[in-house]
């Protein structure tokens, strides 16, 4: 091997990590171009799965704020947004059973808010609790408790979305029609159905409607009590006109729910999917565009001896650092993305890190594909071609 042979031999072998980034970085114009092309193909993805896992956490969200061990409901209750009742007698056997150390009912119906002096009137969800023991997180206990002992107190969820006009307390509403004053703000959120909530005390509601029945009764356990031991208590105590759940088993069933019964995997997986699809299109193409305007370059070193590994590894290389860039800047973008849908939509648009895994995932697939498909039309270059 000549000298000059054996330099050049030399110096591939010491870049080989480096001069992926040498060739990507050569059209500077072209690598802008790429990065941008990735980089909104990851954020397509990032806000397709962000909006899916919002709206499913969003219509489970009452179960995530039940603060108790188990919970009871009418066992022909498929969703939380079906507000079928159970007896109130119900809770009350409950309580009586050994292990549970008490049982509060949890009251639920859609009223009309009116914010005077605005003539509208909006629908929002209400709430009636016992501001004793409050069987939902909603706030810091000993505010409910504080704010629910006034007569005809109302606590305004303030996450709501902004229809219903400025509510600050000490706020006078109207609630079907009934006055009511803003004792302070809880955090419920809203979902794709309600815009809102409100929350009032068992005895406003009751006062209301004396023969309202709960929607869901929330168990806490005896400390100590095995939970499985008790719920086999409860079920053969109680009628079969009811089920007997912990809030965790309730959150699932609603994903489930939402999921199977709207088309919300479909419309937002193909969105994903779509997302995916385009990054790996534009990963193969801006790699074809490499290989091929380098051919002079790479049939040299294929003429110098390096086999298949070293063009795999180069070419791969180049992919990798491309996707990087891209799925950083979409990144970002996501992140200012998920602020602007979160205030649009009052939806909880979080970029945790699954979210950030489950896209990288097929960001670097993409990647990789394209490389290797790119890589194909390298085995046809011949170091004849050179002459």
């Amino acid at each position: 091997m000549s000298p000059l042979r054996t330099r050049l031999r030399a110096f591939a072998d010491r870049a080989d990590t480096g001069l992926g980034l040498r060739f990507v970085t050569f059209h500077r114009g072209r690598l802008v171009a790429a990065i941008g092309g990735i980089a909104m193909a990851v954020l397509v993805m990032f806000v397709e799965l962000g909006l899916m896992v919002a709206i499913l956490r969003s219509e489970a969200g009452l179960a995530a704020l039940v603060d108790g061990d188990l919970v009871i409901m009418n066992a022909t209750r498929d969703t939380l947004h079906e507000w079928t009742r159970i007896p109130s007698v119900r809770v009350a056997q409950a309580a009586a059973i050994a292990g549970v150390r008490d049982a509060a009912p949890v009251f639920e119906s859609g009223m009309l808010l009116r914010n005077p002096p605005d003539i509208s009137v909006h629908r929002i969800i209400a709430f009636g609790i016992r501001p004793q023991d409050p069987p939902l997180k909603l706030a810091e206990p000993e505010l409910v408790r504080s704010a629910l002992a006034r007569p005809n107190a109302v606590l305004f969820d303030s996450l709501s979305r902004d229809i219903y006009g400025p509510i600050t307390p000490g706020r006078r509403l109207l609630l079907d029609g009934r006055p009511f004053q803003v004792a302070g703000a809880v955090r419920i959120g809203p979902d794709v159905i309600m815009d809102g909530a409100v929350v009032i005390s068992e005895g406003a509601w009751l006062a209301a409607d004396p023969g309202a029945q709960p929607v869901m009764g929330v168990l806490r356990l005896q400390k100590g009590a095995d939970l499985e031991s008790v719920r086999a208590r409860l079920r053969q105590a109680l009628p079969q006109d009811v089920s007997v759940m912990t809030p965790d088993e309730i959150f699932w069933r609603e994903v489930r729910f939402t999921f199977r019964s709207a088309p919300i995997g479909i419309i937002f997986g193909v969105g994903a999917a779509a997302g995916a699809f385009i990054g790996g299109v534009i990963c193969y193409q801006i790699m074809f565009n490499e290989v091929t305007d380098l051919r002079k370059e790479l049939s040299t070193l294929k003429a110098m001896g390096f086999g298949n590994g070293f063009f795999r590894r180069l070419i791969l290389e180049q992919a990798y650092l491309l996707a990087g860039a891209g799925f950083l800047i979409g990144l970002l973008g996501a992140w200012a993305a998920y602020s602007f849908l979160g205030s649009a939509t009052g939806l909880a648009m979080t970029l945790d890190w699954r979210t950030v895994f489950f896209v990288a995932l097929p960001a670097m697939l993409m990647a990789h594909l394209g490389a290797l498909f790119a890589l194909r039309h390298l085995s046809g270059f011949e170091p004849a071609e050179l002459y």
